[in-house]
């Protein structure tokens, strides 16, 4: 088994790691690869960069285009429809993947057409989100977890109220109507259109945040998550700056401000000082009940979609992703292979990562977890952005180098064609389960540019 822990010149700057006064935990990296990355595998994540916006296109609904049975602006979790039947619009993974295309507008070498695409795309979306909101007689609300592509409601039973979904929606409104503001110089026009309905998600998450029977992110477990919170506390508080921006009703920012606080005081609780790590979900009042370490890669996916820098460089986080990688690592045969070829070259790799140690959803049943390509992308992710916050030197160099293998891993599991599902066999290493899953793309996409910053950091 691959060593955990930090290499010399990490452990002596570990120092350099904030932590939440409330919280106190000890950890070490999960990995001690010094091999700097070859340049096959940048060559496939530059590939692989094309071939999942392409694909997250594809999944994405637009005027522009004939959708078949699909309306526009509705997104896709996956295109397939049987074994499994992902073809839903998840408000959680639409507003995720918006925010990753929301971030690729800002880069400067991107195509003038493809940017007014990109555009459309977002206006279908917000129309797309006004029609959700509209909808009468939803059992859950705005906390209905799916619908149908052409927009109609999903009826069927279901883990519902997922209340992290409206909040990460009115995060992506939010970060558009940023960008609007932006391109408009200053006209605030459209932006005052599109808080509109952020308030309606945003006023539903004030009066629910702390209803305890409220489902996970993985829609099997009741109670208070973690990052249902961080989700709603980080909207809640970008909501308020936006209504001062705009010069809205000043009750408005202070209710947001006042909910987003009383999250604040729960967020500690989450810590365990018995474990050393963070727990997903607290005061559980039903879902599975096999779930018994609480410890779950949810935990670091809310740091990097919701947290402060102070969070995501916090020792409570690493001492959570060391965790979770210690078990992967021990828990999945693939990890017993430590390199891999791409295009002729050896790479080093690290572990593969699943979702909770406990899990037994493969994909298409319930024979067993796997891990899941989008997670091994997040701790790639997590290495960079670790990188990008230390800035130049030799522990940041030592962080994108621990990305990279996380790259690596997952380059090794991908299809040789840049297909990517959303598991690979814990055994063979072959993928699983829905193919082309949009946020498996843009988990990948994600990575890959704070990996571009971090490097640029290093110059």
């Amino acid at each position: 088994m691959r060593q955990h822990m930090f290499g010399d010149v990490a452990a002596a700057e570990m120092h350099a790691l904030d932590m939440p006064n409330a919280w106190n935990a000890e950890a070490l990296f999960p990995a001690n690869i010094h091999r700097a990355a070859t340049q096959a595998l940048e060559s496939w994540i530059t590939a692989q960069d094309a071939f999942s916006r392409k694909h997250i296109l594809n999944n994405f609904a637009s005027s522009s285009d004939g959708n078949g049975d699909a309306r526009a602006g509705a997104i896709c979790a996956s295109p397939s429809r049987k074994h499994p039947d992902y073809y839903y619009a998840w408000t959680r993974d639409s507003a995720l993947v918006v925010l990753e295309v929301i971030a690729w507008l800002d880069d400067n070498k991107l195509d003038y057409m493809l940017k007014d695409e990109l555009k459309q795309r977002l206006d279908d979306y917000v129309e797309f989100t006004r029609h959700l909101q509209g909808l009468k007689n939803l059992k859950y609300g705005l906390g209905e977890a799916k619908f149908h592509m052409d927009g109609t409601a999903f009826r069927a039973p279901w883990c519902n109220a997922q209340t992290d979904g409206p909040a990460l929606r009115a995060r992506a409104i939010l970060a558009y109507a940023q960008y609007v503001i932006k391109q408009a110089n200053g006209d605030t026009t459209r932006a005052h259109e599109l808080f509109a309905l952020v308030r309606t998600d945003l006023d539903y998450v004030t009066k629910v945040w702390m209803h305890p029977g409220n489902c996970d992110i993985w829609e099997e477990s009741r109670g208070m998550h973690f990052y249902t919170l961080l989700a709603q506390k980080t909207a809640l508080e970008e909501g308020a700056r936006m209504a001062h921006t705009l010069d809205v009703d000043n009750g408005v920012a202070h209710v947001y401000e006042r909910a987003a606080q009383e999250i604040s005081h729960k967020l500690p609780e989450f810590w365990d000082v018995d474990h050393g790590y963070i727990v997903a979900t607290l005061n559980k009042t039903g879902g599975i009940q096999t779930k018994n370490s609480n410890l779950d890669a949810q935990a670091l996916l809310a740091a990097l979609h919701h947290g402060t820098p102070k969070l995501l460089t916090s020792r409570a986080v690493a001492a959570t992703v060391n965790r979770l990688v210690h078990v992967f690592d021990r828990l999945y045969v693939v990890n017993h292979v430590q390199r891999t070829k791409i295009d002729g070259q050896w790479v080093d790799v690290a572990a593969a990562v699943g979702r909770y140690p406990e899990d037994v959803y493969d994909g298409d049943g319930s024979r067993g977890g796997n891990p899941w390509s989008l997670l091994t992308s997040s701790v790639a992710e997590y290495h960079y952005r670790l990188a990008v916050h230390m800035g130049n030197g030799p522990l940041a160099q030592y962080l994108v180098q621990v990305g990279d293998t996380y790259m690596a891993r997952v380059a090794r599991h991908t299809d040789a064609d840049h297909t990517m599902r959303e598991q690979w066999d814990k055994s063979s290493g072959y993928g699983r389960g829905a193919v082309h899953l949009t946020w498996s793309y843009a988990a990948h996409t994600s990575a890959s540019r704070w990996r571009n910053l971090a490097i640029a950091s290093l110059d």
